[in-house]
């Protein structure tokens, strides 16, 4: 097993140890704000900081794009990461 197998190995170990949730809530929820924060700095041109990120339909945007964060994001990057764990233990048990 290279270094970089190792090195995720222990590092998605202690992931797994803190739970799905709270992974998909940390990772998904930055995921989701940071698309926010990118998707409405293109109509920083036509109207005010104000206009776009402190309205009630900037806050129901940014808790759609959180929640899906959650739910899209974190969970499907949970997925691909036990995917990755798997075949790194598969490595492991066949002596590669």
């Amino acid at each position: 097993m290279n270094e970089q197998d190792k090195k995720f190995k222990e590092q998605w170990e202690k992931t797994i140890a803190n739970g799905r949730i709270r992974y998909s809530l940390l990772h998904g929820s930055t995921f989701g704000f940071a698309i926010f924060i990118l998707v409405n700095m293109f109509s920083l041109k036509e109207q005010s900081f104000k206009e776009i990120f402190f309205t009630s339909v900037a806050f129901e945007q940014m808790t759609f794009m959180v929640l899906a964060g959650i739910l899209g994001y974190g969970t499907l990057k949970w997925w691909v990461n036990q995917k990755v764990y798997n075949k790194i233990l598969d490595k492991e048990k066949s002596g590669y």
